[in-house]
């Protein structure tokens, strides 16, 4: 370990270079590794097994977790492990400041030995197939690596600690949430608007994730009632995001009946304020996201409503590839369901629901098949993850749909308008939502659908 001393010095000055501090301090380090079980351990007895890697920081600054320096060097050997970094700096006139930053869980160390470190530049994704490639923000020539750091990774990256915001939590408030129907249902006019006794509100910003944090319980906005086929979801891109049918080629969307699946097999619908980011690459499937919320399929016997919101405990999750994007299937339960209490992780649905998973990766596997698409694909094989890696999943989408209300992402053509978030950089006035939905045509009689709705297609897999 004290061969590593000089190298452990040096990054921890360029760090503090790069934030603007400018003396002549000496530099302690302690690094150890954060075991998944909580225990502390050295980092290694000897030389480390393989060069660094120069990463850039991922995260945009918010109002939650302001800007910080950014500069690290990690170790692709290490990625899916915790490492708590300690660093004591004085100064020449004995003060000292001891920051132990826990929150980048980044190695900042460098090889032992007599020469400069081989600075490896992270590689691009372009053979992904999945994914768009990235490339250097700036000069990649040969020993400006650890200065400019401007490769973006493909690797796993660390995120800061996450921070929910009052508006994401129902615990200590009741949810009032009623919709309101508007337009001609099975037409391009129909939508259902939200509203809670205050006013309208957006389904995709201001009902909040959890119904309770500490237990994990999250409020699911339920879009697609079960056995049914027409397409419906929070719009995105519209005024207030209500719920409507989605429209490909002018025409409103069904899914097929693929036998022996009639529409579709669980209520299905989405997590509020998630959002799965278009411009980042996620760090377990290495594809970027669909730009959606986060898909969930509630399993329970009920045959829930559309707009109605439910309180659902998450199992586990799937991850489809849909046309190169990852697309997260969380696999939930109501709470209120008979099955719930024996339900606490994925392990147990094939127990208590025999057959439920099998036929649910099979059914997102061929429903498109019938519109002459080729069948879809999985991360994983197909295998549905546990609940700590779907909580890991949805936080981390929260993280990323509170850096798109705040405006620091790019938003893409979504309306980020919110009526109750304060963080939200597009306030939308009570009064003006009012007008809107006030607007809006009268809910009517359902048109007519095509009985060929109702077709069977017999799909087989090769």
């Amino acid at each position: 370990m004290q061969r590593l001393l000089p190298w452990l010095a040096l990054a921890s000055v360029l760090c503090l270079g790069s934030a603007g501090v400018f003396f002549t301090p000496s530099v302690k380090n302690n690094i150890t590794l954060l075991m998944p079980d909580g225990v502390l351990v050295p980092l290694w007895p000897g030389p480390p097994p393989s060069p660094p890697v120069a990463q850039r920081w991922s995260h945009l600054p918010s109002a939650s977790s302001p800007p910080r320096p950014l500069p690290v060097l990690s170790y692709p050997f290490l990625d899916g492990f915790k490492v708590r970094v300690t660093t004591t700096v004085r100064g020449g006139d004995d003060d000292s400041q001891e920051d132990e930053d826990s929150s980048r869980e980044a190695v900042a160390a460098a090889p032992a030995g007599g020469k400069e470190p081989e600075i490896t530049p992270l590689s691009s994704s372009s053979n992904k197939p999945c994914c768009q490639g990235t490339s250097a923000s700036g000069s990649s020539a040969p020993g400006e690596h650890l200065n400019s750091l401007d490769f973006y990774p493909v690797q796993r990256l660390p995120r800061p600690p996450l921070v929910v915001w009052p508006e994401s939590t129902s615990q200590y408030r009741p949810l009032n949430v009623s919709v309101k129907e508007t337009g001609i249902p099975n037409s391009h006019s129909y939508k259902i608007y939200f509203q809670n006794e205050d006013g309208p509100i957006s389904p995709f910003h201001d009902i909040p994730l959890f119904a309770n944090e500490g237990n994990k319980i999250f409020n699911m906005v339920v879009e697609v009632p079960r056995w049914t086929n027409a397409k419906m979801e929070i719009s995105t891109k519209e005024y207030l995001n209500p719920i409507k049918q989605d429209v490909k080629k002018g025409k409103l969307r069904y899914v097929a009946n693929c036998f022996p699946h009639h529409g579709y097999i669980w209520n299905y619908g989405a997590l509020p304020q998630t959002w799965e980011d278009p411009n980042h690459i996620d760090e377990a499937t290495s594809c970027k996201g669909d730009n959606d919320p986060i898909d969930v399929c509630e399993i329970g016997y009920r045959v829930a409503k559309r707009g109605d919101v439910i309180q659902v405990k998450v199992l586990g999750t799937l991850a489809l590839i849909d046309e190169g994007e990852t697309d997260w299937k969380l696999i939930a339960i109501d709470v209120n369901d008979p099955l719930a209490p024996q339900l606490s992780d994925i392990s147990d649905v094939e127990k208590h629901m025999p057959g439920f998973l099998k036929a649910t990766v099979e059914w997102f596997r061929i429903y498109k098949i019938p519109d002459g698409k080729p069948e879809n694909q999985f991360a994983f094989n197909g295998e549905a993850k546990d609940r700590e890696f779907a909580h890991k999943i949805i936080l981390e989408t929260h993280e990323a749909w509170k850096n798109l209300v705040e405006g620091n992402s790019d938003t893409g053509g979504l309306d980020i308008g919110s009526v109750m978030v304060a963080h939200a950089a597009k306030k939308l006035p009570v009064n003006e939502a009012q007008s809107t939905i006030d607007g809006a045509p009268e809910v009517g009689q359902p048109q007519p659908v095509d009985p060929k709705i109702d077709t069977w297609h017999y799909v087989s897999l090769k």
